[in-house]
């Protein structure tokens, strides 16, 4: 019995799933917010974030791009999305 629960807990310590859609969210909302709150140019002229095309609006025609971290996992794997990166901006900021 000891020895099927120590397996158990064992396993369930090497076994990743993916964040449920409102902590990923969550984690992909606090990227972009804080990459507002630490480019003043951005937060003066914030116009809106698009959270759908992970895209900052400021200053009217200015755009900042986020994506996803590119990481090779195993075949099978099954775990949260990687983090929301800064891709590139299309104005100075």
């Amino acid at each position: 019995m000891l020895k099927t629960v120590s397996m158990i807990v064992i396993l369930s310590n090497l076994l990743f799933s993916a964040l449920p859609p409102r902590y990923q969210n969550e984690k992909d909302l606090n990227v972009m917010v804080e990459f507002v709150k630490s480019h003043a140019i951005v937060m003066n002229g914030l116009n809106s974030i698009d959270f759908d095309a992970k895209v900052i609006y400021y200053n009217q025609e200015c755009k900042v791009y986020f994506k996803r971290e590119s990481v090779i996992h195993p075949r099978g794997w099954v775990g949260p999305a990687e983090a929301l990166i800064f891709d590139r901006a299309s104005c100075k900021y």
